[in-house]
């Protein structure tokens, strides 16, 4: 079993883990530790871009505004000035790293609109915002040289002593091996949990790992039953959970029915520019009432080179999938896509463990409330590293290493295959459950059922564990059951609907 010692522990890299990292590495030693490649992550996924009052028609006052109402008044008010009005910064910041934003012809930031915002108010690349601003940080910090990486490498658990974190316990998947990394401060900054559910826009790595290893070592969790339904994923046999940008509705395309018939004016005064929840319910009602399986998105009448111009991505993958947006509808369905709560942190991103930080989707900040406001996710992960940091350079060495023995850590780590269909069948089963019980409708007859259902995977989960070697993928269906499960008993515990968690008297057995 291999030991690592660094200043700084930062699981995961996305944007919030990439940023601190980043800024870290000018106080101290880190490692940045994913399970895949460091591109995958949610943030690469990311079409919109990043919400920021950059118009001189645009007020501070107006965006957070917007964040609060589509957060149906959950939002932590603190968090969502704070994050707000660090927006300029961040963007200048990213600029900075060569970033580089689309502009006007007066070179200006062109600024894009999206749904629950009262301004033109998304800066972005395309419609591959995520990837171009993960590709600058990651050349950022693949320069600075006490910055280590550590792809392909499994968090297994947090580390604890004294009721403090030190680290983590990894998996090396390639060398099949442990590895302790003892840290001064860790950083959880692991995503989202998007594979809990069967359908999802997330990447296979979404697998809930940061809520558990969160959960396992006593770290305090809020809101994790407010799940956002991204409206418009693909509906498509290959289209993999891809993501159709809420910015083309933006830019004028409109929901509509097989016909062509427009709907969202019958549910809010936005219409098809309604916050995401209130979207999401409206075209699951609508596909139910029709007995649908998609519902579509017109942009028929947007001026073609430009919607191409504007959307490469999405017109490239739906082309491949014999869609030309140009002059087909398309089809789509709501699909899981952001968990709005999870590992509760203050301002600066400190959570109740004492050496434990939390960034990016795995936190609850309260910025997002019941529902997030579009394209406010990568910018909270920008916030937040920025005032982890300022933090953390204050009192880095306050954090003496309280160094984990060896003998204290099991080393039964081993790919095996023999029980890979059985874990395979178990997270699908876990997935069905969560979409049909913890989906855009909910009840609290049926999320009861559903939690015992879970019960019995979790059961099943620990029989498997007792008689078989770990590996990676029996631990994502550890992950996946406890992020599961809080999520279930988080909704089951809210008698009310707000936000994401909508209930409903009909029962669907």
């Amino acid at each position: 079993m291999n030991k690592i010692e660094t200043d700084i522990l930062v699981l995961g890299s996305g944007i919030a883990g990439l940023s601190l990292a980043i800024k870290a590495a000018s106080i101290g030693n880190v490692c940045i530790v994913t399970k895949a490649a460091c591109i995958e992550s949610n943030t690469r996924l990311a079409q919109g871009g990043i919400a920021c009052v950059w118009d001189e028609n645009d007020s501070f006052q107006k965006h957070i505004n917007d964040t609060i109402i589509a957060g149906d008044g959950h939002c932590n008010i603190i968090a969502v000035n704070t994050v707000v009005q660090n927006a300029p910064k961040m963007i200048q910041d990213l600029m900075s790293l060569g970033v580089k934003f689309n502009k006007n012809k007066d070179n200006s930031l062109e600024l894009g609109r999206e749904g629950g915002h009262s301004n033109h108010r998304i800066v972005h690349i395309n419609d591959e915002s995520g990837l171009a601003i993960v590709n600058a940080l990651l050349e950022k910090a693949r320069s600075i040289k006490n910055i280590s990486f550590y792809e392909h490498h499994f968090a297994i658990d947090l580390l604890k002593k004294e009721e403090t974190c030190t680290g983590a316990l990894v998996w090396d998947i390639k060398n099949e091996g442990t590895v302790i990394f003892n840290s001064r401060l860790t950083i959880l900054a692991t995503g989202g949990a998007g594979k809990v559910f069967e359908q999802t826009t997330n990447p296979d790595i979404a697998t809930g790992d940061g809520y558990a290893m969160a959960n396992n070592i006593g770290a305090d969790l809020a809101d994790m039953e407010f799940v956002q339904f991204h409206p418009t994923s693909l509906f498509h046999p290959n289209a993999n959970g891809f993501l159709i940008s809420e910015a083309l509705r933006g830019f004028g395309a409109e929901l509509v029915l097989p016909d062509g018939k427009r709907f969202m004016q019958n549910y809010h005064i936005l219409g098809s520019l309604a916050p995401r929840d209130i979207v999401s319910r409206a075209i699951y009602t609508e596909m139910q009432k029709n007995h649908l399986s998609c519902l579509f998105l017109d942009a028929r009448s947007l001026p073609s080179v430009e919607l191409i111009n504007k959307f490469p991505a999405i017109y490239q993958k739906c082309l491949l999938l014999d869609i030309d947006i140009t002059k087909n509808l398309i089809p789509i369905a709501p699909a899981a896509h952001y968990i709005c709560g999870g590992v509760v942190t203050d301002i600066n991103g400190r959570t109740n463990i004492k050496g434990l930080y939390a960034l990016g989707e795995v936190a609850c900040t309260g910025l997002h409330g019941a529902n997030r406001l579009a394209s406010n996710s990568l910018l909270e992960g920008l916030v937040f590293a920025e005032n982890a940091f300022q933090n953390i350079k204050n009192n880095l060495h306050d954090h003496p290493f309280k160094k984990i023995m060896q003998d204290d850590i099991s080393d039964n780590f081993r790919n095996n295959i023999g029980e890979q269909n059985i874990i395979k069948k178990l997270k699908q089963n876990v997935g069905e459950i969560m979409w049909k019980y913890a989906g855009i409708k909910r009840n609290q007859k049926n999320m009861l059922l559903a939690y015992d259902k879970l019960g019995l995977i979790e059961d099943a989960y620990t029989e498997l564990s007792l008689t078989s070697i770990s590996t990676p993928d029996l631990l994502e269906l550890r992950n996946i059951i406890i992020t599961a499960k809080l999520i279930m008993g988080f909704a089951i515990n809210r008698s009310e609907s707000l936000g994401t968690h909508f209930l409903e008297e009909t029962d669907y057995n």
